[in-house]
């Protein structure tokens, strides 16, 4: 029986369960903080100092459609969240055109480096804005961001030298391209310092879609991505509702007008053992 069976199969008895006034509770169905591990903390309140904000939000090398996008993703509180700090050696997988590489570039200063990492099919997807990574450092002036024109598989980052790295609302995307997750999250953790931050962003899915609905309407499961992401060695450390927004039906396109920019996002900080 495919899985897809499995769980409408699944919905239906618990649905009916609960007609029936039972206390059915099915796991996948649970609240996502419900099933976190004890270790794990969970951050609501999370604030940026005046200096970072500053920084980000006001930099004139940023652009003004990017500055557009900062109301729904909250850049300095994210960062303040990882524990970004200037000097640090971080990455960005499938960066596309660049929002949240640059919003790095701003945080780590000069003496740090970010790595903005695009593969085939993503540079061909944007090719028509040309080569937006090199725009960032030949004319919006980011001497500290590194091009890395390389597959997810095989990514290429200095091995054990980097303090963190993120993929932002793409990890569902991995799953309909087809891309080897576990080779991929292995890459991750071999470029990764002992220690090191793996920091993931995405949209929520419905309770009980899993990794159903990554292609139709581009969202995933917390928990799909928690048991990607342990079983290839991470710890997941911390939590925050931070991108939460209860509005969002979570059943529909992430890219409706209405809803773009302001989904109901989880932000999951993995960490490298010591």
């Amino acid at each position: 029986m495919s899985s897809f069976i499995q769980r409408r199969n699944l919905l239906i008895a618990s649905a009916a369960a609960v007609g029936a006034g039972s206390a059915l509770t099915l796991p996948f169905l649970r609240p996502a903080r419900a099933a976190l591990p004890t270790k794990v903390v969970y951050k609501s309140q999370i604030t940026a100092s005046d200096a970072l904000r500053k920084a980000i939000l006001e930099s004139p090398r940023r652009t003004e459609a990017d500055k557009k996008r900062d109301d729904g993703r909250k850049p300095a509180e994210t960062m303040a969240f990882f524990g970004i700090k200037p000097g640090m050696k971080v990455a960005e997988l499938m960066t596309s055109r660049g929002y949240f590489t640059a919003v790095l570039a701003e945080t780590v200063g000069d003496t740090g480096v970010v790595y903005g990492q695009n593969n085939k099919w993503m540079r061909d997807r944007i090719k028509d804005t040309g080569r937006p990574l090199a725009d960032l450092v030949d004319k919006a002036g980011y001497k500290n961001i590194v091009e890395q024109n390389t597959e997810c598989e095989d990514l290429q980052l200095p091995a054990g030298k980097l303090d963190a790295i993120f993929v932002v609302m793409f990890y569902h995307d991995l799953y309909w391209l087809g891309i080897n997750r576990e080779a991929m999250n292995k890459s991750v953790m071999a470029a990764l310092k002992p220690g090191g931050i793996y920091g993931i962003i995405d949209h929520n899915a419905a309770p009980g879609m899993g990794e159903l609905d990554v292609n139709k309407n581009h969202r995933i499961e917390r928990y799909v991505v928690v048991n990607d992401v342990t079983k290839a060695g991470f710890e997941l450390a911390e939590e925050t509702d931070l991108l939460e927004n209860a509005k969002d039906p979570m059943n529909v396109s992430v890219f409706q007008q209405e809803l773009r920019g302001h989904t109901n996002q989880f932000v999951l900080k993995f960490r490298k053992p010591a």
